[in-house]
């Protein structure tokens, strides 16, 4: 097995091992409203997914680095927008 296709292989592993992760922390409030420190938790999470999908299976690692700082600021910014939601929610109410 080629070096690149292990490091794919433990990539989807980390990428599945944040997803749960992600997962169980959302499912600990079923019929609540998740706090923001855990909703914080889960969107680092899904940008930490996020840079590995773009790096590594996009293809993107030591290419175009444009291209890959673009797209993980798009998924950063509506981590930051969800967060910000939640916060006016929170304390508008």
């Amino acid at each position: 097995m080629e070096r690149r296709q292990t490091w794919l292989l433990g990539s989807a592993i980390g990428l599945t091992l944040a997803a749960c992760v992600a997962a169980l922390i959302a499912a600990q409030w079923k019929h609540e409203a998740v706090p923001v420190a855990a909703l914080a938790i889960i969107l680092v999470l899904t940008v930490v997914k996020s840079r590995i999908v773009i790096l590594d299976f996009m293809g993107l690692r030591g290419l175009r680095p444009g291209l890959s700082t673009a797209l993980l600021v798009w998924s950063a910014f509506f981590a930051v927008a969800t967060v910000a939601k939640a916060m006016v929610q929170l304390f508008a109410a």
